[in-house]
């Protein structure tokens, strides 16, 4: 018992409320973990009875003294220096819960029988709504007091104790200071089996546990599962989850067993390949996180286009953001909403069609992630949109007819004041034009890395923004970040729903020196000057990026939106930056076909697969001017590209 105690109270010391209010009890300090090992009888009644109500109230759990014929705690010196004891079991297995430690106010709210403020429309209308519980139901509050109470000793203990030194960071979940304890316990020639989210491998915050698990060989095998044949019933469709085999400290692992989008357990043996440790950390050299290979091909032409380009940003090298590249989210859709203005707070105001003005004072869309595609800021509108769209958080998109009036913009939901929007880039971009992509996505869509060039104005935190170092950089990014061999690396890295820094950040890109020199099959132009023209016509379609045009050289009206030329056009780039990349023709078509839903539509729209037929009809046409010296290549689309029809002025 005395053991217990003083273990009891080394965890009570960072879960203990401390306000400096004699309500909180006299604080637990090192200082009396050390009386009550050596003097107990010194420590008041009042602090033992506080341990022990701490204990009670956050179950907690010392595996040393639960299991001593597992653990031992010598006096030698012998002991491993992280935990204090030796030994371990020989097998660990567990699927343990999967939920962030951090109180959701809206689940929270959404159990406790409130639906009111579960669905409250902004995060700052929920808070006002709870704070007004203090009079409309009391015990309710204090439930959700204690409750933030309760978490917040918890996230303490995880994240200050050095208990768990790899997974105790940022957002924790659950699942992941369970995997790190299940290693620890494992005996030295033992293993350990979880299941998890696929996150344990890919999420920046379960980063430094998989790489520490990886680079000391101790993680025999991963498999990577979707969850479309509901194995967990009640867990989305969409989650993906992973059981990860590790093993103790005396059992090194050469090769690692890998299988990646499994739907079965009769699907692994299928998919099933082996990776060495260094081939993995040297694909995500800063967070040393997992790629999501569907096969071996699939990880050769990865780690060979590793090994010809760098990553996008290296996070320990001086020289190594060669872009100059900064990011930045500009309104977050929660926290900032109430700076937003819907069209009946700006009624008595004028509308053009786009923006809000009252007095003075302009207000400007504000931008969402789904309103945006490749080389489209008109993707889609709240204009028409149906109740039931926007129940599943779809909008209707502007047809080809639409996309052809070059005043026709997306309608936004919310607007906001444009000082706020000059607040936000002030120091940081000046041109009238903002780069991004969308944040929210899937490696299972259509496309993974969706950017797009857009007018300066609000957009919502799910479209995070790229700062360049100027205009050339800037086009190139979008260039390379449309194509099709870039989204196939990004989505070598994808597990969860959110194309992250982190993520972007470790794909390989070709170095600017690299559009500096002469593009492979157009010797007479530099790969910049190659590519300028096709992203001016595919972006410039509307007046609202006018400013763009002009940034890269342009004075003329819009292009016309011809969706046939735009195919043509985008199937020049893509087989361009497949040369860039390196990939042959065979590595091409792979690529190609990995694109499943492209497919898929392509068949249904074209009854072929159009976007493979001229991608690989446009990568043979440079392939022989390639051999012919940079000589004698032609494009796809005829009038080239930047030549194509424009609207009257």
């Amino acid at each position: 018992m005395a053991a217990k105690l003083i273990a009891d109270a080394w965890c009570a010391a960072f879960v203990q409320l401390k306000t400096g209010a004699t309500t909180s009890g006299q604080g637990i300090t090192h200082a009396t973990v050390r009386t009550l090992s050596e003097t107990p009888e010194a420590v008041p009644d009042t602090v033992v009875t506080q341990v022990n109500s701490l204990a009670r109230q956050y179950r907690f759990f010392h595996w040393h003294l639960e299991f001593p014929g597992i653990f031992t705690v010598p006096d030698d010196g012998t002991a491993d220096a992280s935990t204090g004891w030796t030994g371990g079991f020989s097998c660990v297995v567990g699927n343990p819960p999967w939920e962030r430690v951090k109180i959701q106010d809206k689940e929270f709210f959404g159990n406790a029988g409130r639906p009111d403020i579960e669905g409250a429309a902004t995060a700052s209308i929920r808070k006002k709504m709870i704070e007004q519980l203090t009079d409309t139901d009391p015990d309710l509050y204090r439930a959700y007091l204690a409750a933030l109470r309760q978490s917040d000793g918890t996230a303490h203990l995880l994240l200050k104790s050095g208990r768990y030194p790899f997974t105790g960071q940022g957002d924790v979940n659950t699942y992941s200071v369970f995997a790190e304890t299940m290693r620890t316990v494992t005996g030295p020639q033992g293993a350990a089996g979880i299941i998890t989210p696929t996150g344990l491998a890919t999420d920046k915050t379960t980063a430094p546990f998989f790489a520490d698990t990886l680079s000391n060989q101790r993680l025999y095998a991963f498999y990577d599962f979707d969850n479309e044949a509901k194995i967990f019933r009640d867990i989305d469709h969409k989650n993906r989850f992973a059981v990860t085999t590790m093993t103790g400290t005396h059992r090194t692992i050469q090769r690692t067993r890998f299988a990646f989008l499994n739907r079965y357990i009769s699907d692994v043996p299928e998919k099933r390949f082996q990776l060495a440790a260094k081939e993995v950390l040297a694909l995500n050299p800063n967070t040393g996180t997992l790629p999501m290979f569907r096969s071996r091909k699939d990880a050769d032409i990865t780690l060979s286009i590793y090994s010809r380009h760098p990553v996008l940003i290296r996070d320990d090298d001086p020289d190594g953001n060669p872009w100059g590249l900064s990011f930045a989210r500009l309104f977050d859709m929660a926290n900032d909403s109430d700076l937003f203005n819907t069209a009946d707070d700006l009624a008595d105001a004028k509308f053009n069609g786009w923006s809000y003005t009252r007095g003075n004072k302009e207000y400007v869309p504000l931008y969402e992630a789904k309103m945006l595609s490749h080389f489209d800021h008109r993707f889609s509108t709240y204009r028409g949109a149906t109740q039931a769209q926007l129940n599943v958080r779809a909008l209707p998109r502007l047809s080809d007819e639409q996309h052809n009036d070059p005043r026709q913009e997306p309608l936004a939901r919310y607007w906001v004041d444009r000082s706020q929007l000059a607040t936000k880039l002030e120091n940081r971009w000046g041109n009238k034009w903002l780069l991004g992509w969308r944040d929210v996505t899937k490696a299972e869509q259509m496309r993974t890395l969706i950017p797009s060039v857009l007018p300066a104005t609000a957009i919502g935190h799910v479209f995070p923004v790229a700062y360049p170092r100027d205009e050339e950089s800037a086009l190139q990014l979008h260039a390379l970040w449309s194509s099709l061999i870039l989204d196939y690396v990004a989505r070598q890295k994808f597990s969860g729903l959110h194309m992250t820094y982190s993520i972007l950040n470790q794909v390989a890109c070709p170095l600017p020196s690299v559009f500096a020199d002469p593009a492979p099959w157009n010797a007479r132009d530099a790969l910049a000057d190659w590519t300028r023209p096709y992203v001016l016509e595919l972006s410039y379609t509307s007046y609202r990026l006018r400013p763009y045009a002009e940034d890269l050289g342009d004075d003329g009206p819009p292009f016309q939106w011809d969706s046939d030329r735009r195919a043509l056009l985008r199937a020049d780039l893509d087989a361009g930056f497949l040369h860039i990349y390196g990939l042959d023709r065979d590595e091409s078509e792979h690529v190609l076909d990995s694109f499943f839903v492209v497919r898929k539509y392509d068949e249904r729209d074209f009854g072929e697969y159009r976007t493979k037929r001229l991608v690989l009809e446009a990568y043979d046409r440079m392939a022989e001017a390639i051999a012919n010296g940079g000589k004698g290549w032609k494009p796809l689309a005829d009038p080239p590209a930047g030549h194509g029809p424009r609207h009257h002025q």
